[in-house]
């Protein structure tokens, strides 16, 4: 029980350090600022989730095949070379491009990296029924982290957006450091090697695990096809609040109250367990305040923004845990990635898309057409639940 706790704990910081980035309060509105436009940055997100799908499942494959520590110690390392490009990047885009190659690269080897290690400590302590709870907290450490370092970058930003970029890094160093603590529990990681699995063996496991679970085709989907449209969303949060005239310097205030609830939404998520019909009421709910946002004509509907991200936490905890609980292979690191890698597939063309509605209809029509795409989302949900497919616990 101890050891268990220690191993959160550290857990539990390192995903805060990873995600405590003070340039998140800034980076797109820097690109702007330094000359780039809405559909040059709207091909730089792109391409970040383009490098993301290249990358994701080579890394879950490493992850299943050797010791996950260290892969955890490498992610935060290659991660901060992001910040060293765009610090010195000056306007360039293809050095803010190779920046977000650098963020992918470090992404890839910690997202299905991090949740299989947890996954399988809990499952060693027997206590792999708790893990929606655990991973509510994991959750909220990711979204408490990316609210402080916004908070603490809009007022650095304030004075210097180019300090604001290079003290991002100092935390990856540190999250380095603490991952050497993250001991993989997988029984007989570490025996000969002819009785190991072959590196490519698990992506043929990953592709077993959905030729056999539709429930976890089903999950998939959900979180690729509509949960993602939030994620997505908050990369171009910035320009939103330039169109708001919303001042830089209350921006990371912004961003650290709607992390703090997200936060706070993650961890009772567990509590809903049992309610499918939120996985599409919640996203409706969502996309309606989408639209609300979209008709604003003051800073004061930045606010109906932020709560849209925000309903929607629980239920994308919760199907990321029924995710965890369909699989039943060896090879959960690179199956996991594999649903990052749709997440990425569907990011890229819906970034592109949403780029180029807000170049042609302006940021706020584009905030709403997002928000009505979660109609046939909820109502493709519902369809699923008639034929026994369920997208939360």
């Amino acid at each position: 029980m101890g050891s268990l706790r220690r191993f959160l704990g550290v857990y539990y910081a390192y995903v805060f350090l990873f995600d405590f980035m003070l340039a998140y309060a800034i980076y797109t509105a820097l690109f702007a600022l330094e000359g780039l436009s809405i559909a040059q940055i709207g091909v730089l997100l792109a391409f970040w989730s383009a490098s993301a799908i290249v990358l994701e499942m080579p890394s879950g494959a490493l992850s299943d095949h050797f010791d996950r520590r260290w892969l955890l110690v490498a992610a935060p390392l290659i991660k901060a070379l992001t910040f060293v490009c765009w610090a010195i990047a000056g306007g360039n885009f293809w050095l803010y491009g190779l920046g977000f190659l650098f963020w992918s690269a470090g992404q890839a080897l910690q997202s299905g990296t991090r949740e299989a290690l947890l996954y399988e400590r809990m499952a060693t302590e027997n206590r792999s029924a708790e893990f929606d709870k655990v991973l509510g907290r994991d959750n909220a450490a990711e979204g408490i982290g990316i609210g402080a370092g916004a908070l603490v970058g809009g007022f650095v930003a304030q004075a210097s957006m180019d300090w604001a970029v290079w003290l991002s890094i100092p935390p990856l160093l540190l999250g380095a450091l603490l991952a050497l603590g993250l001991r993989d529990s997988r029984p007989g990681r570490i025996a000969e090697a002819g009785e190991r699995a072959s590196y490519l063996s698990h992506i043929a496991d990953a592709a077993g695990e959905f030729r056999r679970h539709a429930d976890l085709r089903f999950v998939t989907v959900y979180m690729a096809a509509g949960l993602v449209v939030f994620e997505l969303l908050e990369e171009f949060d910035q320009l939103y609040y330039l169109a708001m005239s919303v001042p830089i310097w209350s921006w990371g205030l912004l961003a650290a109250g709607v992390e703090l609830i997200y936060a706070l939404a993650s961890l009772v998520a567990h509590r809903l367990a049992g309610r499918p019909w939120l996985a599409w009421a919640l996203p409706l709910l969502g996309g309606t305040l989408l639209v609300v946002a979209s008709l604003g004509d003051s800073p004061w509907y930045v606010l109906v923004l932020e709560l849209a991200y925000v309903v929607v936490a629980p239920v994308a905890v919760l199907a990321e845990a029924r995710f965890h609980h369909i699989m039943d292979g060896r090879s959960r690191a690179t199956t996991t990635s594999a649903l990052v890698m749709a997440e990425n597939v569907v990011g890229i063309a819906a970034t592109l898309l949403f780029g180029l509605l807000a170049q042609w209809l302006g940021i706020l029509p584009a905030y709403g057409w997002a928000g009505l795409a979660m109609i046939p989302v909820a109502a493709w949900v519902i369809r699923g639940h008639r034929r026994g497919l369920r997208a939360i616990d």
